[in-house]
């Protein structure tokens, strides 16, 4: 019989990422494990490992980027913008926006957001300042009109850019999804991120 000692962080390069759109502002422990959906040993340990990469700072009040950080939460942003809630019927879903995207099929990167926890997703293209469908350019406003203009108000995305739009039973499941399909579709992150895992 094997016996382990204490449980094993359990936490994926995405919850990473989250965790730095999450520490712009400052926060404790309790308010992080509860945004990604983890458990606090876990958190601890991805607390230390950003601290020992200088990516935060900890005071009594909590957890926050420190200059180093804020640089990656910059480069990150460069590539795709902060998971924000939107609306869905009765289900938690979060949008982003992926900048100067490569070459996708958008089936694909639906099968990574459910491959990744999602229940489902949506991704779009931007054309002329707002979300169409891009495989045949249909406005997304035509079908879904509150998305529509709720994106357009919370995102900030330019021409050519893609959108995820995904959703799950669980907020911190359909944020991290979102993210997941950023990631594979960008297929770069700043390398201390990566370290964070490691």
């Amino acid at each position: 019989m094997s016996w382990k000692r204490g449980a094993y962080p359990e936490y994926e390069l995405e919850d990473v990422i989250a965790a730095i759109f999450m520490l712009k502002e400052s926060r404790g422990r309790k308010q992080l494990a509860d945004g990604l959906g983890l458990g606090e040993g876990s958190v601890r340990t991805l607390l230390r490992k950003l601290s020992m990469l200088g990516l935060i700072e900890s005071k009594q009040r909590g957890h926050h980027l420190s200059q180093k950080g804020e640089a990656i939460f910059a480069e990150l942003a460069e590539k795709f913008s902060e998971p924000v809630s939107v609306s869905m019927e009765n289900i938690p879903a979060f949008a982003l926006a992926v900048h100067e995207p490569p070459a996708f099929k958008s089936i694909e990167l639906r099968d990574e957001a459910i491959r990744a926890g999602a229940k489902g997703a949506m991704i779009l293209s931007v054309r002329n300042g707002e979300p169409v469908f891009p495989e045949d350019r249909r406005p997304l406003k035509e079908t879904l009109p509150e998305l529509a203009d709720e994106l357009v108000k919370k995102l900030d995305f330019h021409n050519d850019d893609v959108l995820v739009v995904s959703w799950a039973d669980e907020a911190h499941v359909a944020m991290k999804s979102a993210i997941h399909v950023a990631v594979v579709l960008k297929d770069e992150v700043p390398r201390e991120l990566v370290e964070v895992c490691g």
